[in-house]
């Protein structure tokens, strides 16, 4: 797998990198409040992305995470071992996606390292409660 033979670091927020990133629109663009939970992902000292989290106010060590890709990075297997370099830092237990329903490749990827699918029932619940899309589904992992 790609992410075993490459370093892969996290470093400082970098907005104009954020920008410049195809699918940052789908990602809520950090505040000065949660800046500093957002890194810019460097593959061999190379911008490879964004990722970051937005902490769950009333449930310590828990966040709705976020990332996007270069394009050239996509594909790899870099999702877990990125958001596990996260968990280090940050000491995250819980961690959520929210993410768009038709994103299927985003949905496996999730997948594959250990997020599961709300049921169905909680989903609808959160969607009556106006905290999910209808477009939308929201998949846990707990570290």
């Amino acid at each position: 797998m790609f992410s075993d033979y490459f370093a892969i670091n996290l470093g400082d927020f970098n907005q104009e990198f954020f920008e410049s990133l195809d699918g940052s629109r789908h990602i809520t663009s950090p505040t000065m409040a949660t800046e500093k939970y957002y890194h810019t992902v460097y593959v061999e000292g190379e911008n490879a992305g964004i990722v970051g989290f937005i902490p769950v106010e009333g449930a310590p060590y828990t966040g709705f995470v976020q990332i996007v890709l270069a394009p050239a990075y996509r594909g790899k297997g870099l999702v877990g071992k990125i958001y596990d370099r996260m968990i280090e830092i940050h000491g995250l237990k819980t961690l959520y996606a929210t993410i768009d329903r038709t994103n299927t490749t985003s949905i496996h990827a999730h997948d594959k390292i250990g997020f599961k699918m709300l049921p169905e029932a909680e989903l609808n619940d959160l969607r009556n409660q106006g905290l999910l899309a209808p477009y939308e589904i929201r998949m846990k992992r707990v570290a």
